[in-house]
């Protein structure tokens, strides 16, 4: 991931005080490293999350606490997607968005079925990475 992509990444989010986001993934990477030096100025907070165990994965996502959920690599290796979609659906608030990282060779569609059978709208694809689609909702 090159400089000017990540730059983009970060201009999706709306930085304010104590902005709060839950970072699900399957290891530490480069988007959980900017994830941390993106809010550093702001006081925000990072909730990294490791997706291999949904039930230690509930029981630590907060309630309505996270203006953002960014998910990658991930979402569509979880045999229990559904309930992935519960845990996240309740832990943003009613205004925040889902970023879904996946590598291009995943089909999007199955992405866009799953936030669709959970009612969110305004889905829509950008394509910044190099090796990964970029779905935010």
């Amino acid at each position: 991931m090159d400089d000017k992509s990540l730059d983009f990444f970060k201009s999706l989010f709306s930085f304010t005080p104590s902005i709060s986001i839950l970072n699900l993934n399957s290891g530490t990477n480069k988007i959980t490293e900017s994830l941390n030096d993106f809010v550093a100025p702001y006081d925000g907070t990072i909730t990294s999350l490791n997706t291999e165990v949904l039930k230690e994965l509930r029981a630590k996502v907060k309630r309505s606490n996270y203006d953002y959920a960014v998910i990658h690599n991930t979402i569509l290796n979880i045999d229990d997607k559904n309930l992935l979609m519960k845990i996240l659906t309740a832990g943003i608030r009613d205004s925040g968005y889902i970023i879904i990282l996946e590598t291009k060779e995943k089909p999007l569609d199955d992405i866009y079925n799953l936030l669709e059978e959970f009612d969110y709208g305004a889905v829509s694809s950008i394509d910044i990475f190099k090796n990964y689609n970029l779905i935010m909702a």
